[in-house]
């Protein structure tokens, strides 16, 4: 299968939208393909792991023309995406085994879930099978491997765990592409540091589907991650705000 079973995304699908940054701006890379793409015309777009469908009715903003399609395993996120923009294409598929034809999209996109994929070699081939030639597959994703002091694994160090065995280093990422097919493969890091304000955070915290780091550990392990922020902010010596660091990871390829 496509996903892996960190996260049931049937589950929460009706709340996803309610959580934190899931509000989306059109994303730059496509962006940047149309431009240098100028006599490709209307492009087609397929985003794979859709979710509730954000980021491709964002995308609407800068290809209008564009035919939209989304795909994602989750029958729950798709209602919810169906709901918002029924003139969008959404399907439900395994990202291994896209009901598509081959050569039918200009860009394919995967916006923070390939950690999700459990045949992410079988992922990226099937995103190759599906661009025409000069097409080009953008992921986004977190990048755990550039971030160890990111706040979350600080008191909830089980999550690093669990990154680490559904994470690929990005090499490998980039390898893999390389070995499909992809020629001009890419990647850009973003370094996001700031100053976490604990006790604003930790109401977040109490609501466990912000983040599917926090889903993706034992219960005993969240708990005790609660615990412990919550001990550090009852304690006057403790610092009321901690640094925090997430770095995020562009990779884009093109398929000569």
């Amino acid at each position: 299968m496509g996903r892996s079973i960190r996260l049931d995304y049937d589950k929460i699908a009706h709340l996803y939208d309610s959580q934190p940054y899931r509000a989306k701006s059109p994303d730059p890379e496509l962006s940047a393909f149309i431009r240098e793409h100028p006599a490709r015309g209307p492009i087609s777009v397929l985003d794979i792991a859709c979710g509730t469908g954000n980021q491709l009715i964002a995308n609407r903003a800068v290809a209008p023309e564009a035919g939209l399609v989304g795909a994602d395993a989750s029958f729950g996120m798709l209602r919810q995406a169906c709901a918002k923009a029924p003139d969008i294409a959404w399907i439900r598929a395994d990202a291994t085994a896209l009901p598509l034809s081959s050569r039918t999209f200009d860009f394919v996109g995967c916006q923070f879930a390939f950690h999700h994929f459990q045949d992410k070699r079988r992922m990226l081939a099937e995103g190759f099978r599906l661009l025409r030639p000069g097409g080009r597959l953008v992921l986004h994703n977190m990048c755990p491997e550039e971030c160890p002091d990111w706040i979350y694994y600080r008191y909830f160090p089980a999550a690093r765990g669990a990154d680490a065995r559904d994470f690929w280093p990005v090499a490998k990422v980039t390898t893999a592409m390389t070995q499909v097919g992809f020629v001009a493969v890419q990647v850009q890091y973003e370094h996001v540091r700031s100053e976490r304000d604990l006790s604003h955070w930790l109401p977040r915290l109490r609501r466990r589907d912000i983040c599917s780091q926090l889903q993706a550990i034992p219960d005993a392990e969240y708990k005790a991650g609660l615990l412990r922020l919550e001990a550090e902010l009852a304690d006057p010596a403790q610092p009321r705000t901690r640094a925090d660091h997430l770095c995020l990871v562009t990779i884009r390829a093109d398929k000569g």
